[in-house]
């Protein structure tokens, strides 16, 4: 089941599930739209299934939950992958309230719905079976200009880390996908606020074939862009920067004797004496425990 599957990254997700031979349930807000790239995979001989839902209404949801099972009999992989990228350019105090709020809907409430709706179904099963949460590097990276999304974002990764602590010891996996800037057309003509974009480009098909080769692993993180290593580490290099370092030991004092270690008797024995015996004329010296004995 896949959510945000009429366009972007959702609907190649949905493409290559259905090459696979899976049975694919489309979910999206925009339903004509939608019933057109279903038609189009139908073409090809794929077996999909679309389903118009607003992903903020619990009961949407819900009904979405009984179809995806209705229809596929067993979920296997359920791809939280709805959003929409809201006001960009704008600083945290000029943005809309009310547009805030439609996109922590649709980015973080919609997840959340989905979840509930979907991981009761699936432990009851008790078969195996996949989560996936489309995040984005924005809940690592964030950029001038870009409050709404990258919060949403942010939020959707704690929910994400939440269900993974919460499924450990189940069936269920439960993976964070964090593409970087994608191909899609949600993020065309767009010029990404400063820091927010990386350098790197990657296709909706690419970050598509990440998640498929994590299906079934216990990989958490899945990161589309090459630049993710370094924009990682810059976020984090800035954490460390932070971070109180504990108080080195006091240096000792040059008037300060160092504490004399024990002593022990060592033996050298002459050839043929016993193990642990101490012949008569063997001369014994003392020595620091952590230095060899020499002859002298």
């Amino acid at each position: 089941m896949v959510t945000g599957a009429a366009s972007g990254i959702g609907l190649a997700l949905s493409a290559r599930f259905a090459r696979a031979g899976a049975g694919v349930v489309m979910a999206d807000v925009e339903g004509d739209v939608l019933r057109r790239r279903a038609a189009e995979l139908t073409a090809q001989g794929a077996r999909v299934t679309a389903v118009t839902a607003d992903l903020t209404d619990p009961e949407a949801v819900g009904r979405l939950a009984e179809t995806a099972f209705d229809v596929l009999g067993d979920v296997d992989v359920v791809c939280n992958n709805a959003g929409v990228l809201g006001p960009v350019g704008q600083p945290l105090w000029e943005v809309p309230l009310e547009r805030m709020r439609q996109v922590f809907e649709v980015n973080h409430w919609a997840h959340v719905l989905v979840a509930r709706a979907f991981v009761p179904r699936l432990l009851e099963r008790g078969r195996p079976a996949h989560l996936i949460h489309t995040a984005s590097m924005s809940a690592f990276v964030v950029g001038a200009g870009s409050a709404a999304y990258a919060a949403s974002k942010h939020a959707d990764l704690a929910v994400a880390r939440s269900l993974r602590a919460d499924l450990r010891d189940t069936r269920i996996r439960v993976s964070v996908l964090c593409p970087g800037r994608v191909d899609t057309p949600m993020v065309q003509g767009l010029t990404a606020p400063r820091g927010a974009g990386g350098d790197t480009s990657v296709s909706a098909e690419d970050v598509a074939a990440v998640v498929w080769e994590a299906l079934g692993t216990d990989r958490f993180y899945l990161f589309s862009n090459s630049d993710a290593p370094l924009r990682l580490r810059d976020q984090f290099d800035d954490v460390w920067r932070h971070v109180p370092l504990p108080p080195l030991p006091p240096r000792r004092s040059c008037g300060t004797r160092r504490k004399r270690r024990p002593w022990r008797w060592s033996t050298e024995h002459r050839p043929g004496s016993g193990e642990g015996e101490v012949p008569a004329g063997t001369r014994q010296t003392r020595r620091r425990p952590h230095l060899p004995v020499r002859a002298r």
